[in-house]
């Protein structure tokens, strides 16, 4: 009833722009309000700024690589002990680097597109990773390699996570 006199006394497009402006705000809400993870302003950005996102993605996966490396040698008694807590360290940062790269909805690298089309799982994986790597730093922080080795299954789902939701390398076998 309200609507219907404001929209009376209205230009008719003035009517319509707003009344297209209402519905707008009014599905971007329901559909906000009913996605699994955090909403997210996802603002359009170029291809170059998504390229350099995916990149940086990318790097922050292949510093994981290379610290779940060393901390196999460290655990296979192939590296100094020493680096037990650094390394588990930089794993736990990694994991963290690695959910927020994902969360700028940015689509594109090695990742497959069911990453945003299971974003609940997905964002579950992610942050059990976290909480996960979090654990085994503190218990590499104790020195406790035992402990670490112990964890690490748990801490570092890599293969896991990829089964499901990364392209294999081209050329490369499953």
């Amino acid at each position: 009833m309200l609507f219907s006199r404001i929209f009376r006394k209205m230009n008719w497009r003035i009517a319509v722009a707003l009344g297209c402006f209402i519905g707008a705000t009014i599905w971007q809400s329901a559909a906000s309000a009913h996605d699994p993870v955090e909403s997210q302003n996802v603002v359009p950005i170029s291809k170059d700024e998504a390229d350099m996102l995916i990149f940086e993605r990318q790097q922050v996966m292949m510093q994981l690589a290379d610290d779940a490396e060393v901390l196999g040698a460290i655990v296979a008694y192939e590296a100094p002990k020493t680096k037990l807590a650094e390394t588990t360290r930089a794993l736990a940062k990694g994991a963290k680097e690695a959910r927020e790269s994902f969360k700028n909805g940015v689509t594109g690298g090695r990742s497959k597109d069911n990453v945003w089309a299971n974003r609940a799982d997905f964002a579950k994986r992610m942050d059990d990773f976290v909480r996960e790597s979090d654990a085994m730093a503190k218990l590499g922080e104790a020195g406790n390699l035992n402990g670490v080795t112990e964890k690490m299954i748990a801490a570092l789902p890599c293969k896991e996570c990829h089964d499901v939701y990364r392209e294999p390398k081209k050329g490369a076998g499953k």
